[in-house]
């Protein structure tokens, strides 16, 4: 069992500057993960923290988010657009922009070889089961796990064909769990996805997470930004960070939900 903090990084899209500020607040208050599970956006941030920890890292990580555009990320090529809009193929953009964009942060290039330990998390095109990716191509990987259906193409690892891994697990706890994980550091990116952890271990029985589990769930604020936006990733990083300092500040009660998110397990 690992009982060193483990960081649960959600899906979201352009909304993962949210997390970035967030994870500047933990770093600040001495809260650093020995291991990370991501999925979607927050397997790129976890391959970007990894890459890049400690505060020097985090601010390296800030300025990044903050110059990247849309452009840099989707796009526009006329014959895979066109292709895509007649059928021709499951998607719109391709993926080699991501793959530029990753390549040049991301320092290790095979999961195994991570500074932090790092899983990241996709989804089987086949069954729509989540599916935990430890070892292998860095790139490949964080492609899989970002590869919105429809808009970026699947990609297939060990004869899976694997898509974004929000469609199976937009905030994998129970990925981190099932690796071992009990004092588990969740940073969404919605507070709709804190409002689903809580349903689902309200419907676990008998008696939620398993014993010995301890499940800090950081608050997200509503943020309202137009999809694939990148413009506003300064502002979103300042409200990501002001919202997780005032919870660390502020505190909750041990053993039971808290209006702003959190939770501890029980012990």
């Amino acid at each position: 069992m690992d009982e060193a903090p483990t960081f649960v990084l959600s899906g979201g899209g352009n909304l993962g500057a949210l997390q970035v500020g967030m994870l500047r607040a933990l770093y600040e208050h001495r809260i650093r993960p020995r291991l990370i599970v991501g999925t979607s956006v927050g397997a790129v941030n976890g391959a970007f923290l990894a890459s890049h920890p400690g505060l020097p890292g985090i601010e390296e990580i800030v300025s990044f988010w903050s110059s990247l555009r849309r452009r840099d990320v989707f796009e526009v090529n006329a014959s895979v657009l066109i292709g895509g809009l007649l059928g021709h193929h499951g998607y719109l953009f391709d993926s080699a922009p991501m793959r530029r964009v990753l390549e040049s942060f991301v320092s290790f290039h095979r999961l195994e070889d991570s500074p932090v330990r790092l899983a990241v998390v996709a989804t089987e095109v086949a069954g729509g089961a989540p599916v935990v990716i430890e070892a292998g191509d860095v790139m490949t990987a964080l492609l899989a796990s970002c590869a919105i259906p429809g808009v970026m193409p699947p990609v297939e690892i060990d004869g899976l064909t694997l898509i974004d891994g929000a469609a199976s697990a937009d905030t994998p706890v129970r990925q981190a769990i099932s690796l071992g994980a009990r004092e588990l550091w969740v940073i969404p990116t919605a507070p709709l996805q804190v409002e689903r952890l809580q349903r689902e271990e309200a419907a676990l029985a008998p008696g939620g997470y398993p014993e010995g589990l301890s499940l800090h769930i950081v608050p997200p604020p509503r943020a309202h930004v137009p999809l694939g936006d990148l413009r506003q990733s300064s502002r979103l990083i300042t409200l990501g960070y002001a919202r997780a300092q005032a919870w660390i500040e502020g505190g909750s009660t041990p053993g039971t939900p808290a209006a702003d998110g959190r939770r501890i397990g029980k012990k």
